[in-house]
């Protein structure tokens, strides 16, 4: 079986390495993120339909989206270590569900 996708939590901003995004969120413009059922759950977006902007990072195509509202509201501080999640998709919710990996 393959590895979870993995994205990392740096400074209150969510960094989506090149191949996560081209293989996972490839045609989004935005991400909307929830806290639901006692977990966090991210969901792609359109063009349009509003959310936060997942912005290009660098030459090599990796991504990145300014959560800091998102993660302050959760109790997470900018200042906070930076923390690695999974992207695990869940297809009863069409939503991933970021959880994060052990350390």
């Amino acid at each position: 079986m393959a590895e979870p996708p993995r994205l990392m939590l740096r400074e209150g901003r969510l960094h989506i390495p090149a191949a996560v995004f081209d293989g996972h969120l490839a045609g989004s413009t935005a991400v909307a993120l929830l806290a639901r059922d006692g977990h966090w759950w991210l969901l792609p977006l359109l063009a349009g339909a509003g959310g936060l902007q997942i912005k290009l990072r660098n030459s090599r195509g990796d991504r990145v989206v300014e959560t800091q509202e998102f993660f302050r509201s959760q109790g997470w501080e900018d200042a906070a270590a930076a923390t690695e999640f999974t992207l695990q998709f869940d297809r009863a919710k069409g939503a991933f569900r970021l959880a994060p990996t052990a350390a």
